[in-house]
């Protein structure tokens, strides 16, 4: 979880292959990514989109392992705010 003056402002069910996290902005995400201890499941999943997260992942010497897209049947609105979705989803 990411406190900013006494407002929760991100939280992770854990940074990794199966959790999810949620932010207001890639600044939580960043600071999520940046204070897990490690990515159970083989890594996490950064959506493409959000290429202002994605460089900073690599710029920390994170790695892209493999790209994924994500397929869906009907309809499907984009989250609001920045997330690192699960592979659940």
């Amino acid at each position: 979880m990411v406190e900013h003056l006494g407002a929760i402002t991100a939280y992770a069910s854990d940074v990794a292959f199966f959790g999810h996290a949620v932010a207001e902005n890639n600044q939580g995400l960043k600071a999520l990514i940046g204070a897990a201890s490690g990515f159970p499941g083989g890594g996490f999943l950064v959506p493409t989109r959000n290429s202002e997260l994605l460089r900073w992942c690599l710029q920390h010497d994170l790695r892209l392992v493999y790209q994924m897209t994500l397929m869906t049947i009907g309809l499907y609105n984009e989250p609001d705010g920045a997330y690192l979705p699960s592979v659940l989803y």
